[in-house]
This record gives C-alpha cells, sequence and structure tokens, in this order.
C-alpha cells in the first residue's frame, strides 16, 4: 500500500521534480490521524451540546421532559392588559395602590380578584387612601402668624381715638393702613374741633 501511495505521490510531483521520502508520508499520515481524531471528539462535543447521546454507533436525541408552565400573574412582572383593567374596574387605578396589589400578590401568593375581596386588602386600601387624603389636606397649609387680631383692625384704632405705637402693632404696613384710615376717617367726620 505504501509502494502505491509513493507512486502516486512521485507522479504527481514529477512535473514539480520534488522527491517525496517514506518519512514525510508517515508524518503526513500521523497529522491526519491527529486531525480525524480531532475532529471526531469536536463532532462528539458538538452532538451532546445539542442534546444527543451516544448508544453504539448511532446518535440518539434525549427527549426532555417538559414541565407544563402555568402562566400566574407574578408580582414581580408588569401587569398584562387583563390585570390593568380589572384594577381600574376594581377602582385602584393610583400608582401607589397597584403597588400595594403588587405587595399583597406577593406576600399572599393569591390571585388579583381573590386578593381585591379580602378584608385585610380591603383595610389596608383604605388606610392608604387616607393617608394619601390626609397629606393633601396639610399639604396646602402655609405656616406663619395665626389669624388677625382686634388691634390690627383699623376701626378698633378709630374708635379708640390714638393711633397705634410699634409695640401695640409691630407690622408697618399695617400701622400705616390703620393711620391712613384714621386721616380719612377725621376728615369725613365734619369736626374741625374737638369740642364740637
Amino acid at each position: 500500500m505504501e509502494n502505491e501511495t509513493e507512486e502516486v505521490i512521485a507522479s504527481t510531483t514529477d512535473d514539480k521534480d520534488v522527491e517525496v521520502t517514506t518519512e514525510d508520508i508517515t508524518a503526513l499520515k500521523g497529522t491526519v490521524t491527529d486531525l480525524e481524531t480531532k475532529n471526531r471528539q469536536l463532532f462528539e462535543r458538538a452532538k451532546k451540546a445539542e442534546g444527543f447521546t451516544k448508544e453504539g454507533d448511532e446518535w440518539v436525541k434525549k427527549e426532555e421532559k417538559k414541565k407544563p408552565k402555568t402562566k400566574k400573574s407574578e408580582p414581580d412582572e408588569e401587569f398584562g392588559l387583563l390585570e390593568k383593567s380589572y384594577l381600574r374596574s376594581a377602582d385602584i387605578v393610583d400608582e401607589d395602590e397597584v403597588e400595594l396589589v403588587k405587595k399583597m400578590m406577593e406576600e399572599t401568593g393569591k390571585e388579583i380578584d381573590v386578593l381585591i375581596e379580602t378584608k385585610y386588602f380591603k383595610s389596608e386600601l383604605e388606610e392608604l387612601r387616607d393617608k394619601k387624603t390626609t397629606e393633601k389636606a396639610t399639604s396646602d397649609i402655609r405656616g406663619g402668624k395665626g389669624g388677625t387680631k382686634a388691634s390690627d383692625s383699623p376701626e378698633y384704632w378709630i374708635a379708640k381715638g390714638v393711633p397705634p405705637t410699634a409695640e401695640q402693632v409691630p407690622d408697618k404696613k399695617t400701622r400705616v393702613a390703620i393711620a391712613r384710615a384714621m386721616m380719612a376717617n377725621a376728615s369725613t367726620s365734619g369736626k374741625k374741633f374737638y369740642n364740637d
């Protein structure tokens, strides 16, 4: 057999005037067998990665048992259109109320329709809404002075007949308004002298 390969190689290399020795042929055969074993190993790895097993000389695909996935509405996922519409029909539309529903679903493991009907959820929702109402009602209140005193009104000082001092009415704008009102009243009262 080696003589035949030498003749074939010699016949193809006659044109180029290259001589091939048996040492070259055995080296080439060695590299060919190395490549074949490496290719076989790579092929086996690829088949195993695809899910095949080797039984005898044949590759057989393993049948994987697929677990049926039951699609539950998980609180980690964003609610779908169905869940959103159900919450909207239950008058749960604010973001913090939806977050409460997600949190309660995670804690209890119940579905939305069952969860919304529970007393615990209803009480938590009512508490959240009361808290929001209280925060909204108190957020517009500004701090500052209390209500106006009677001594800050111009009528009080007109009846008294004496303009206020800085200690009696500390606000300068109020004192000026009282003084102007007193001067306007004095000019319209018709008295020129104090004893008229």
